[in-house]
């Protein structure tokens, strides 16, 4: 039998795929970039055919790198960013550009969607529900065209297999599934006003098989016919996998492009919430809390105060360096990192990033070193939701994402949190290892889950420093008081 899997994670900003072999490893890894278009205030949307062009440069990557073939892939599972949305025709041609999870343009029918059903919260901005009422109300034309309602992952599916699905974690996404079940909820889809024969007959779990590669485009990218699709789940909860987060208590951060902070539970109707999401894992939920802008905040900043750094030099250990070089320095400058609203722990599509208290001593490194403690900001007040709420009694927290490879950050994230914090070794590429598992329970290479714990590796443990207490206890009020103080004027320039 052949020996590998092959493993796509679709980021904000780039895909990452893997080649898994038998022992969870990675033995090849390739990332391909694609952009972010912002057409108007509010959109978010990317291209499908970067998409595509993006899959197929990763996987012939992959193979060349790994020295494979199509015929050695035992399995592919792909994941996504949930929340994202786009149509197709009866051939599988896409009607629009993918709507991402950033945008939130959809204010106003999340809105109507919340007065119609009577469950609050049941739609955001950001959530797919909203963002299809929303084609419905402006682009009728593409809705009326479409045979097809997927999200990036679904696109996939249809362009491997010729059939598609959705998996649990991404049909809860659309808010199309309340509670969370394997089923379209007829009186939401109703409301919404949707077709429901858009929507995908199946949803499965993460181990199941959504069918086999049997396209031309398959073909064209590389894989043998027959090699079977599997399910997977989205980014988030891919995370879970990733960091061993298989029992509840378990926590991981996430700080790639977007952040977040996650605690497993477990998964029950009478303890059901909007921020409480199914679990690649069956019986597991998590408690789920996204901070919109981390790894963009940070290469944001090194855009526009860092050009002049030469080509040949590290830009990443250059600020290391930096801000390691002032973090006893005093100045309390604060970075209100919302470039693109938020999400988490402030539900505010019209927030946006912010400098303050800035003074002719202020360097470049005390401004990345306000982000930082911004972005750290945020992951403490969403422990301190997660705290009142009586959600916030850990085992671990795990970190993994691009962003965690800072040792300066992930360690101003402890102290802010006033909690150790292991980063992983795989830390990049932890989702799809995570995301192997599910092609081998689903070819009964593995019974469950629990074998994730045997390959997880532990890489450092950054713990919270006690001179920096009383700093952070103070940087942490007053962030929280600047944007209850700057609230209302975002609505009036942004609203």
């Amino acid at each position: 039998m052949s020996k590998y899997s092959i493993t796509y994670d679709f980021g904000t900003g780039s895909v990452k795929g893997a080649v898994i072999n038998a022992n969870h490893e990675p033995v090849a890894t390739a990332t391909e970039p694609y952009p972010m278009y912002s057409p108007e205030p509010g959109f978010a949307e990317q291209k499908v055919e970067d998409y595509l062009s993006s899959f197929k440069k990763v996987t012939k990557r992959l193979l060349l790198q790994a020295n494979l073939s199509g015929e050695d892939i035992k399995g592919i599972v792909i994941s996504q960013t949930s929340s994202s949305l786009l149509f197709a025709d009866e051939k599988g041609n896409y009607l629009c550009d993918c709507v991402t999870w950033l945008d939130s343009r959809a204010g106003e029918q999340a809105n109507t969607l919340n007065e119609r059903t009577g469950i609050d919260g049941m739609a955001t901005s950001k959530r797919v529900s909203a963002k299809i009422l929303w084609f419905l109300e402006k682009r009728p034309r593409v809705v009326s065209k479409a045979k097809y309602l997927l999200d990036v992952a679904a696109y996939f599916y249809l362009k491997l297999t010729g059939t598609t699905a959705f998996d649990l974690t991404a049909a809860f996404a659309t808010g199309l599934i309340f509670p969370i079940s394997k089923e379209w909820n007829e009186y939401i889809v109703e409301m919404v006003g949707v077709d429901p024969a858009l929507l995908p007959e199946r949803i499965l779990d993460s181990f199941e098989v959504v069918g086999y590669t049997s396209t031309d485009y398959a073909s064209d990218v590389g894989f043998a016919p027959g090699t079977p699709v599997f399910a997977g789940c989205s980014d988030n909860a891919n995370g879970h996998l990733g960091t061993g987060c298989i029992h509840p208590g378990d926590a991981h951060i996430y700080m790639g492009s977007s952040g977040w902070l996650s605690v497993t539970t477990s998964l029950d109707d009478e303890s059901f919430s909007f921020t409480q999401l199914p679990s690649a894992i069956p019986g597991l939920g998590y408690e789920y809390f996204c901070t919109d802008s981390v790894g963009t905040t940070i290469e944001y900043l090194i855009r526009e105060f860092y050009r002049d750094v030469s080509d040949n030099k590290d830009i990443h250990a250059l600020i290391e360096e930096e801000v390691r070089s002032i973090e006893d320095d005093e100045q309390e400058v604060l970075f209100l990192p919302y470039l693109f609203g938020e999400e988490a722990p402030i539900d505010d599509p019209n927030v946006r990033a912010t400098l303050l208290n800035v003074d002719p001593s202020v360097t470049r490194a005390h401004i990345m070193r306000a982000a930082m403690e911004g972005i750290a900001c945020n992951f403490r007040w969403i422990k301190e939701n997660l705290k009142e709420q009586g959600m916030w009694d850990v085992n671990f927290i795990r970190a993994i994402g691009g962003a965690a490879q800072s040792d300066v950050h992930l360690q101003i994230v402890a102290d802010v949190m006033d909690e150790p914090i292991t980063r992983l070794a795989n830390m990049r590429f932890a989702g799809n290892i995570g995301l192997s598992m599910c092609i081998d329970i689903g070819l009964g290479e593995a019974e469950d889950f629990s074998a994730l714990g045997k390959f997880i590796r532990e890489d450092k443990t950054f713990r919270p420093r006690k001179k920096f207490r009383k700093r952070y206890d103070r940087l942490f009020e007053y962030y929280k008081r600047s944007y209850e103080a700057l609230k209302d004027l975002y609505t009036d320039m942004n609203g």
